[in-house]
């Protein structure tokens, strides 16, 4: 009951403060051309309290709206190269409904257009953080990826582009999945000068998005709203490089918009990934010195209007020599002192098609129909030769050869069918969605190993083939109520149904040297086993706010039923049947002064996966043998996220906080056993002396605690901006090894700054640092503690020195710091090239590059997990040098 009268007394509270909010609204226009003015910076200071103020920029026709307290204000209309217009306004507790807002050239300031210091790069709206580009100053030949590497928020974490420490699950354009779920094109499409708002906030499913109902899946959504002028726009570029040992690149796409469709086409080829534009890119990136040959192609369309269509295709094609060694030294439990080395050489190759279509009729204000199609394949084949050792404390246990090929096929189908229908003007609604998901994979694969002790005995042989056949069908449908109960509040409810069923099949045939002929039926390693989940879920959320405040209070019902079915080699069934009550609260507000507030709390469950819950065991590695566990249930977890997300538009300022906390009970982990001996499994297979054997098992405990902040400040001495994040974190695990139950926890700390020039055309630099601490903390029978210290540092240069010449460096250096008996490994990488514009409008470059300077001839990466420390090397391509031409349509 006092849980309810909370809830009751921040509504309440909620609704009486956004009553008392008021502001203005208006039109900014340019006096020459007579053409709304997009992203013009609008400020209001309170005249009796210097330190309240809002500001915001005008969106894409020149208009704008400002919340702001009733008051004496100061009102300041800016845009680069414009005369500021000052006024001062009172507001009431009415919106105020400025005139047209015109603003002249600055005929002294003209010649200076090209230095940007200290526009306002960053605002809030809500809890969506809106960046401004022209506070941003990027080389001609940047993209969009290189613009938001610049903006407080976005760093690049193992090549991948990240927002506010989360993964981007999607990028729209213009609020439109125009380049589907390929994240990497769109932003490598997307030109600078394209852009006129870039848009961040939390990711939702499309579940989420028609229902009306909170998820909580993480990650973040990115919309480039594109500038008025993209209609009638056409832009493109082909580039393409050779170099030695016929080494080469190719690239090339093109980009037309008008009024009523849009249309890209991008692909390219290499055999080597090199970057053809030296200041792109991670500068911690080598040449791999393995042979490659890739090929892509991407198509995306769009069709707008009140009918709105979008076709997505992808295309890949590639081929691959993998050469690598591996050390993995073990540090926990029973595992301790145990060390592995290898050596492998791989033949690789994937195809890949995928479509997507997505249709939307929103010709009627009352009702809105959307339908998508997504139909994939995939065909990997490879083949692999490996041979390890295995020592203890130095004492060599086993050695190990095996010669791996597999090939498979994979056909997915997934359709998707979303109505909504609008009951009246106040936001009452009803819809519905449909989902149904069909995948197929079809295998072969063939297994020929041995392995023989410290005597050179031979202990084990493995001579196999296997075919495997998987399917996977799901259906799911969804309906939903939306009773307005206020213009700001409303109270959703809502039914899911879904359903998923998985066949696995797999037969392994074991070598009869009597026959010659792979005709032993291997029972261990073959399995039909036949798998389903039914769940039925029921939903009530209350929502209430507007761009001040908003509070989500929901909860799903949900009854699961697990279903599975072992055929062979066991005749056995199993029913699981799991009752979930779900919470979610979701609160967030804004204050006058800019700062944003959203603090959530969810609970959700996950069942098995088909893999896990099957009692078949996985021998692609003699040494290291997986087997499921049909008896698994679902794992349920309990998260919590808290942000805060600051502004100061006046002084080009933004901050944001972000913490979580998650438990999982009954998670998926995995109970090992370590062999000290030569030991029998399943009354067949020997396991050799160091080898292991796991199974999953439900285990509770897992907790993971995570805080991660972003500051970003302008250093005008110097016209750049200072971009700094920092993350820390904490993760308990829990595990089972040789029956022994412990927790392995981890703590781990970072450090990232990044200053980026802001000063021209002519010269672009961003210098990155990131230095990351761990401790380890293993208990497992014994106790192991390790610490691990690790730097990447950084330099992309681009320097117009004379006239059309230019030139590009891409400098990098990695130290990963000692630990126990692992050494300390520093590398220095070294890119730069000169390069010469060509033709009219500098459409034209043609450069001369020099890849890893350094000569390095291998790289090593060091991996850090619950149990172990290992190190990968590759070798790497160096002194490499490249020809290149490139021109910009």
């Amino acid at each position: 009951m006092r849980h309810f009268f909370f809830i009751v007394f921040v509504i309440y509270n909620t609704l009486s403060a956004m009553s008392q909010t008021s502001g203005i609204a208006g039109l900014v226009i340019d006096e020459k051309e007579q053409l709304p003015l997009p992203g013009a910076t609008i400020l209001l200071q309170n005249l009796q309290d210097s330190l309240v103020q809002q500001g915001t920029i005008s969106a894409v026709n020149g208009q704008f709206t400002l919340d702001a307290e009733a008051g004496p204000y100061a009102l300041q209309v800016s845009f680069m190269g414009f005369k500021a217009y000052k006024d001062t306004v009172e507001l009431t507790d009415s919106r105020l409904d400025l005139a047209t807002i015109i603003l002249t050239e600055n005929t002294a300031v003209l010649d200076e257009i090209n230095v940007v210091s200290n526009l306002a790069p960053t605002f809030q709206r809500g809890d969506t953080t809106m960046y401004n580009p022209e506070a941003f100053k990027v080389s001609m030949d940047a993209t969009a990826n290189d613009l938001m590497l610049k903006m407080p928020g976005f760093y690049e974490a193992d090549g991948q582009l990240l927002a506010m420490g989360d993964t981007i699950k999607e990028v729209l354009i213009d609020g439109k999945r125009f380049f589907g779920t390929n994240v990497n094109e769109a932003l490598r499409s997307i030109r600078p000068e394209m852009i006129e708002e870039i848009e961040v906030y939390q990711y939702k499913s499309d579940e989420a998005k028609y229902s009306g109902f909170e998820d909580d899946k993480g990650g973040q959504t990115i919309n480039i709203v594109t500038r008025r002028q993209l209609d009638r726009m056409l832009v493109g570029e082909v580039a393409a490089g050779v170099g030695a040992d016929n080494r080469y690149v190719g690239e090339a796409s093109v980009n037309r918009y008008n009024e009523k469709n849009r249309l890209n086409l991008s692909g390219g080829m290499n055999n080597i990934n090199v970057p053809l534009k030296v200041n792109q890119g991670s500068p911690h990136q080598t040449l791999s010195g393995n042979k490659m040959e890739r090929k892509n192609v991407n198509a995306n369309y769009g069709l707008m209007g009140d009918q709105e269509l979008n076709v997505n295709y992808a295309f890949k094609d590639n081929q691959a020599e993998n050469v690598s060694a591996n050390s993995r030294e073990y540090v926990s439990g029973a595992t301790a002192g145990q060390a592995n080395s290898s050596k492998s050489e791989s033949e690789n190759s994937s195809l890949d098609h995928q479509v997507r279509i997505n249709w939307t009729n929103q010709t009627s204000e009352k009702y809105q129909l959307t339908a998508s199609a997504d139909l994939g394949s995939s065909l990997r084949e490879n083949r692999g030769v490996t041979s390890s050792s295995t020592s203890m404390n130095g004492q060599l246990l086993n050695t190990s050869e095996r010669l791996n090929t597999n090939s498979n096929e994979t056909n997915r189908l997934g359709t998707q069918l979303n109505f909504i229908r609008r009951l009246n003007d106040e936001g009452s609604a009803i819809s519905a969605n449909v989902n149904i998901g069909f995948t197929q994979n079809e295998g072969t694969g063939s297994l020929l190993a041995e392995t023989k002790n410290s005597s050179n005995e031979l202990v084990q042989a493995v001579n196999q083939v296997s075919d495997n056949e998987k399917t996977n069908t799901s259906f799911r449908y969804g309906l939903s109520y939306n009773q307005a109960l206020s213009s700001k509040s409303n109270l959703n409810f809502g039914y899911a149904y879904r359903h998923r069923n998985g066949k696995a099949l797999k037969e392994s045939y074991d070598f009869d040297e009597v026959t010659g002929e792979y005709a032993q039926l291997d029972s261990l390693t073959s399995s039909d086993f036949n798998n389903a989940s039914t769940v039925h879920e029921g939903r009530v959320a209350f929502k209430t706010g507007d761009k001040k405040a908003n509070l989500y209070v929901g909860f799903n019902v949900s009854q699961t039923l697990l279903e599975s079915e072992e055929v062979f080699p066991k005749a056995e069934q199993l029913k699981e049947r799991f009752v979930f009550f779900e919470p979610q609260v979701k609160y967030a507000f804004q204050t006058s002064k800019k700062v944003s507030f959203q603090a959530s709390y969810g609970m959700s469950s996950r069942n098995p996966s088909l893999r896990n819950l099957q009692s078949i065991v996985d021998n692609s590695d003699p040494l290291y043998i997986s087997t499921g566990n049909p008896n698994l249930k679902s794992s349920n977890t309990h998260q919590a996220r808290f942000s805060v997300k600051k502004s100061l538009v006046e002084k080009g300022v933004f901050m944001s906080l972000n913490f979580r906390a998650s438990l999982t009970n009954n998670m998926v982990a995995q109970n090992r056993v370590v062999a000290q001996s030569d030991t029998i499994i399943f009354d067949k297979y020997l396991l050799p002396a160091g080898g292991q054997f796991s199974a999953p098992v439900n285990l509770d405990g897992n907790y993971r605690l995570g805080l991660f902040g972003t500051i970003g400040l302008p250093v005008n001495k110097i016209k750049s901006k200072l971009n700094m994040r920092t993350n820390i974190g904490y993760t308990q695990t829990p595990n089972i090894i040789n029956n022994v139950k412990s927790y392995s926890k981890r703590f781990n700390v970072g450090q990232g700054v990044t200053l980026s020039s802001n000063i021209s055309e002519k010269i672009d630099f961003t210098v990155t640092s990131y230095s990351s601490y761990s401790f380890v903390d293993s208990k497992s029978g014994k106790a192991s503690q390790s610490n691990y210290f690790a730097q990447k540092s950084g330099i992309n240069l681009y320097y117009n020195f004379y006239k059309k010449f230019i030139l590009k460096t891409n400098t990098g250096h990695t130290y990963t710091g000692a630990s126990g008996s692992l050494s300390s490994n520093s590398r220095l990488y070294l890119n730069c090239s000169l390069s010469s514009k060509l033709f009219k409008s500098n459409r034209g470059e043609i450069s001369l590059s020099a890849y890893d300077l350094a000569n390095r001839e291998d790289e090593m990466v060091r991996y850090v997990d619950d149990f172990s420390v290992s190190e990968q090397y590759q070798p790497t391509l160096n002194q490499f040098v490249m020809l290149s031409f490139a021109y910009r349509i």
